[in-house]
């Protein structure tokens, strides 16, 4: 459970979430990879509901969240947040789902160009087109391959997903530019 100034990276998301105008429930999924995060998600009793997965891989968990909310309705919008990427904002999250509401394609993937990430001295390990996916995707409540817009957003935000400690050295320059 990785903290940024003695909050957990999670707290981050959660509260940027709550704050959007656009989400009407926040479901963590957890597995037991991350026994120490369910533990301390059920310590909160949150504004917010608890979906176990396998833990498997995320190609697997992903498809038993979508089955999961398919049998719920299938006109559902899902956004699917990585819980270490702690400055993305309120103001960021509504950008993409207006985008996305207005768009006339079942799923979007939100990208960074590589320059963001070369700025700031950040691995990245998978890049398309010189751009890089930001773990911030939006998709419909079916379990099928949707047709998909992609959106490349140019903010240092959506590229800080804090995996290592030279992540978290560049999340804490950051800091005070986001929170303080």
């Amino acid at each position: 459970l990785f903290k940024l100034h003695d909050k957990p990276l999670i707290n981050y998301v959660i509260d940027n979430l709550d704050a959007s105008r656009f989400i009407d429930k926040i479901i963590i999924a957890v597995s037991p990879n991350t026994l120490e995060t369910t533990n301390y998600l059920k310590s909160l009793n949150g504004n917010f509901e608890i979906l176990d997965t396998s833990g498997k891989d995320y190609l697997t968990d992903l498809s038993y969240i979508l089955d999961y909310f398919e049998k719920k309705s299938q006109d559902d919008v899902l956004l699917f947040i990585n819980a270490d990427l702690p400055f993305i904002s309120t103001e960021t999250i509504d950008y993409v789902l207006e985008y996305y509401l207005n768009s006339d394609k079942d799923a979007l993937s939100v990208l960074v160009p590589v320059k963001i990430f070369e700025d700031l001295g950040l691995d990245y390990s998978y890049e398309f087109e010189g751009n890089v996916p930001s773990g911030l995707n939006v998709l419909r409540s079916i379990n099928i391959v949707q047709d998909e817009d992609q959106l490349v957003i140019a903010k240092v935000e959506l590229a800080l997903n804090i995996n290592t400690i030279p992540d978290s050295k560049v999340a804490e320059k950051l800091y005070k530019e986001y929170y303080v």
